[in-house]
């Protein structure tokens, strides 16, 4: 949200917001006498406040319903100054409750205000339309088109910089590196990780420091370098823990996920058992479900069919729960197939494969009504490499154009160039796979010429598909 110039009794509680102390300055906010005569600014810069404290609270409707009191107040003012800054303020709040077409069309409102105010480009000017573009991309990031998403957030970036709002600036860097991340271009958006981390240090921005060696933390994990990732995610740890921070447990998540993903086991149960503290004093849903998943992760690590048995059920209960938080759903259904599959490569039991396809569908499904394309393309090579398992071949190569088709239509470069490859391998493999067919090969053999482990592989480390970037 833009910057508001509040009256000196509410700047009370906007510098207490700014220090993350969120409780206490919506306590000051729940005492505010509101039958008192104010006037309509004042009004106006109450429901703002306390919409946008509410939204950090994850109040979401709440925090959409002081908006919408605000927008009917910011009605009565001469210009749009007022009404441009609660629009932005309600698509961040539809951002965030995964309503990005909402989300977009209030931004698309408060640009069409903006053109209204007709005046030759001032400081105030360039900085609303340099938030305007900013929000304007993190909306069709959040619809997985993400070469609009780079146009508009590289737009407010050049504004930002010309200026000189810092703060802009850093914002605009951190969703850089999200959609160059989600494009596959992952030493790009490493350059603009580290920047944000930078410019973050250079605000003295505590919450916006720990997001950054967060987001490190994730991206040096998913390289495979665990010592780094260790290392940033054990910063940000420290630094929750100064300030109290709400982030304490998303950034405990990574470190997990770090852990485990390097095969430090005793260490990812410490951080599992530490975590536990989190799920009993609150009730969040967010903590809850990411400390069942943590469970079934570990379990799944154990070399024990009960372990497996264990796990499957937690995966199975997390898949079938009504959330919001889909994200989960899409790791548990993934986990959920990556078991079957290890079963079917250990007992050449084809009706593990038939167990297999409801959970196909199902991550096809959200893929498709989310629009996370990414996930969509990465399911479709998915279905690719299991038709070859059973010796489909043309349907093998459908499958493999839908991907590309996708990952072509929605700029997702990378992806499709590994599509690309992976239709030349097939034709390359033609011959090995009609020799395996006609010997009757093994399906270990099948799954390892078709890459399936690598492919289940990929799934799983992308666990940051979903629009919401609440690590940061």
């Amino acid at each position: 949200m833009m910057p508001i110039k509040y009256n000196q009794e509410l700047k009370q509680v906007e510098n207490l917001k700014n220090s993350w102390k969120l409780k206490e300055a919506l306590n000051i906010l729940n005492d505010f006498d509101e039958e008192k005569v104010l006037t309509t600014l004042e009004r106006f810069q109450f429901y703002v406040l306390k919409s946008s404290i509410l939204e950090d609270l994850f109040f979401a409707k709440d925090a959409l319903n002081y908006a919408e009191l605000a927008y009917e107040e910011s009605k009565e003012f001469e210009t749009n100054s007022e009404i441009i800054n609660v629009l932005i303020l309600k698509s961040q709040i539809l951002r965030g409750m995964l309503k990005p077409h909402k989300a977009l069309e209030m931004i698309n409102e408060a640009e069409e205000k903006l053109i209204d105010i007709n005046q030759t480009p001032s400081q105030e000017f360039k900085m609303k339309k340099g938030y305007i573009l900013y929000h304007k991309g993190t909306c069709y990031f959040n619809l997985g088109e993400l070469n609009r998403c780079l146009r508009f957030v590289g737009e407010a970036s050049k504004l930002a910089i010309e200026i000189n709002d810092k703060k802009l600036i850093m914002h605009t860097t951190k969703w850089l590196g999200f959609a160059y991340g989600t494009k596959g271009e992952s030493d790009h958006a490493l350059e603009y990780q580290k920047r944000y981390l930078t410019q973050a240090t250079e605000l003295n921005d505590k919450q916006e420091i720990i997001g950054g060696h967060n987001t490190l933390g994730l991206a040096y994990t998913n390289k495979g370098d665990f010592k780094q990732a260790i290392d940033h995610l054990e910063k940000g740890l420290s630094l929750c823990h100064e300030i109290n921070s709400w982030k304490t447990f998303i950034v405990s998540t990574s470190l997990f996920e770090a852990y485990l993903k390097s095969n430090s086991l005793e260490k990812a149960q410490q951080c599992h058992e530490r975590m536990a503290v989190f799920v009993k004093q609150g009730t969040y849903e967010f903590n809850n479900l990411a400390y069942r998943l943590q469970e079934a992760a570990l379990l799944k690590k154990k070399p024990h069919e009960a372990s497996h048995s264990k796990a499957e059920k937690i995966f199975k209960e997390v898949a079938d729960k009504e959330t919001s938080f889909i994200e989960f759903k899409i790791f548990a259904l993934v986990n959920l197939c990556d078991l079957y599959l290890i079963r079917l490569k250990d007992t050449n039991n084809l009706q593990e494969l038939d167990k297999i396809q409801p959970y196909i569908d199902k991550i096809s499904s959200i893929a498709e009504n989310e629009e996370i394309y990414s996930l969509l393309t990465e399911i479709y090579s998915l279905q690719a490499k299991l038709r070859l398992v059973i010796f489909e071949f043309k349907e093998a190569q459908l499958l493999l154009t839908k991907a590309l088709n996708i990952a072509t239509t929605y700029g997702l470069n990378l992806l499709a160039r590994r599509v690309e490859k992976e239709q030349a391998e097939l034709s390359k493999n033609y011959l090995k796979w009609e020799k395996l067919r006609t010997s009757g090969g093994k399906i270990s053999e099948r799954m390892d010429l078709a890459r399936v482990d690598e492919q289940i592989q990929i799934l799983l480390q992308k666990r940051k598909y979903l629009r919401g970037i609440s690590s940061s």
